[in-house]
């Protein structure tokens, strides 16, 4: 055999495997949902929602497949209306998330679980398509994607986080090509930067924290160099991030979480010692690994750390000529702010305990091990030894992340009453509350489209009696002869009432 045509034989074969583990990074959305099918026995395509945000993001797009934007508004628990439009406490970001798919596809049971596993896979072969990384790099990240317990525990869920993981997938794959084609190692394109920065307008939009995202881009656009231009950049990114912010505000309901709380201080120094005593707190949950009783959880946060340092120690030091010096690299420092910021804000003006940051932060970790990954051939044999040991960490919980599927409640029969009670409620946009914040999806499939649903009255001065209407369940009390009259039975739930003069 000539020596071309054994390079030719070589280079079809590479080109083989390299399809073959882009096929495998792809599909590796699919293949989890798979393997929790196999180990839980049932279909994990036809995943129903159960947790109350699930119920109100499914409950949010149901009444947008149906009515578009003219339905009530979802107040969720507090009873305050969005200042502009129906969309309640989660806003703009469930419909930024999933309204391509309501367009698109009848809404199911499982609508959401579906439009997130094939967000993900989307977002593999964009992935694939931008960064180009080579066929080892791809098995690595389609291994790593198997086995990262937080996106096992949450693909059957319909939940933000799919959407989440797929946007910054992207993100990450066109931060690596813009480096690379403002370095001269790609061919450089005018579509590279906008795209980019498109991206991250949409990874803020789906989670505010992702603001962070834009600082390693700007460094890059800036050439990785301390100037008058960065320090412009820095005051239109701050600008920028106050009015995303209060454009984003008009589209949400006000909800008693950190933040929302601290702005009802009554002076500049009672919000300082709110802001210090929940910076505190969410610092001593985050490093205490009995906080939350969740040894998964536990270890994420602990991979995130990990994460952090390894980014810092790439920043600050080199190896040449067998011993540690210090150097200074722009690309790694980048991404460890970007990834240090996120985390900032969570502690500052979220939530440290159960699932809440584990879910928020959980992306952020999960796409900077991808953008690691994609510098694995490039780098030396001490990087590979840091970042396989990391990963391994991140990954020693994915069998119990699989094993949580064998006591999943998504499967049980379909509870609705088959009745029709659009009569009872008319075809105007109305809103109906619910004593605390018990429901499941019968309710909210048989509640007609136009009523927007609103969970969480327990009184009066909980602003629930701003509702049109309130179902009076079994065991719940009966609203105040004050503001409501009995309207008549809601065959199969409850007592429903009529607000008096709405």
């Amino acid at each position: 055999m000539s020596a071309e045509a054994g390079a030719s034989l070589s280079k079809g074969k590479d080109g083989y495997l390299r399809l073959l583990a882009a096929l495998f990074l792809v599909a590796s959305p699919l293949i989890i949902m798979l393997m929790l099918s196999l180990l839980s026995g049932h279909n994990m395509f036809l995943s129903k929602p159960v947790f109350n945000d699930e119920l109100d993001y499914w409950r949010l797009m149901y009444s947008i497949s149906c009515q578009g934007f003219d339905f009530g508004s979802t107040e969720h628990l507090v009873g305050y209306v969005a200042p502009i439009g129906p969309l309640g406490s989660h806003g703009l970001s469930p419909v930024a998330a999933w309204l391509w798919y309501v367009l698109l596809f009848p809404m199911s049971d499982s609508a959401l679980v579906i439009a997130g596993v094939i967000m993900l896979s989307a977002a593999f072969a964009l992935l694939c398509l931008i960064a180009r990384p080579s066929s080892r790099e791809m098995l690595l990240m389609g291994l790593f994607t198997l086995l990262y317990p937080p996106l096992v525990r949450y693909i059957n869920l319909s939940m933000m986080e799919m959407p989440c993981y797929a946007c910054v997938i992207v993100y990450m794959a066109l931060l690596w090509r813009y480096e690379k084609e403002r370095r001269g190692l790609m061919p450089p394109s005018r579509r590279t930067l906008p795209l980019l920065l498109l991206c991250g307008f949409y990874c803020t939009l789906l989670r505010m924290s992702n603001v962070a995202l834009f600082f390693p881009a700007m460094l890059i656009f800036c050439d990785n160099r301390l100037s008058l231009k960065l320090f412009i950049c820095l005051v239109l990114y701050a600008l920028g991030t106050l009015a995303f912010n209060y454009c984003f505000s008009l589209f949400v309901a006000p909800y008693p979480d950190v933040l929302y709380n601290l702005m009802q201080s009554g002076s500049l120094g009672e919000l300082l010692q709110g802001l210090w005593l929940n910076i505190r707190g969410n610092i001593i949950n985050f490093l205490d690994p009995g906080s939350d009783n969740s040894p998964p959880q536990a270890a994420a946060r602990y991979f995130y750390l990990l994460l952090l340092l390894l980014l810092l120690g790439k920043t600050l030091l080199k190896r040449q000529d067998g011993r540690l010096s210090f150097t200074w690299r722009w690309d790694y420092f980048g991404v460890f702010i970007s990834a240090a910021g996120c985390l900032a804000l969570v502690i500052m003006i979220y939530f440290v305990f159960d699932w809440r940051d584990y879910r928020t932060l959980a992306p952020i970790a999960y796409c900077v091990g991808l953008w690691l990954l994609l510098r694995w051939d490039r780098e030396g044999r001490g990087f590979k030894a840091a970042l396989a040991a990391v990963l391994l960490f991140g990954v020693l919980m994915a069998p119990e992340a699989y094993s949580h599927v064998a006591s999943d409640p998504r499967f049980y029969p379909d509870e609705s009453t088959g009745l029709d009670y659009s009569q009872l409620f008319g075809e105007e946009s109305c809103t109906l509350g619910l004593y605390g914040s018990d429901y499941d999806l019968a309710l909210m499939k048989d509640v007609p489209p136009n009523v927007g649903i609103c969970g969480g009255i327990y009184e009066e001065n909980t602003h629930g009696y701003g509702m049109d209407y309130i179902l009076s369940r079994p065991g719940d009390p009966v609203p105040s002869s004050e503001y409501y009259e009995y309207y008549g039975p809601m065959e199969g739930y409850g007592e429903l009432y009529r607000r008096l003069n709405p």
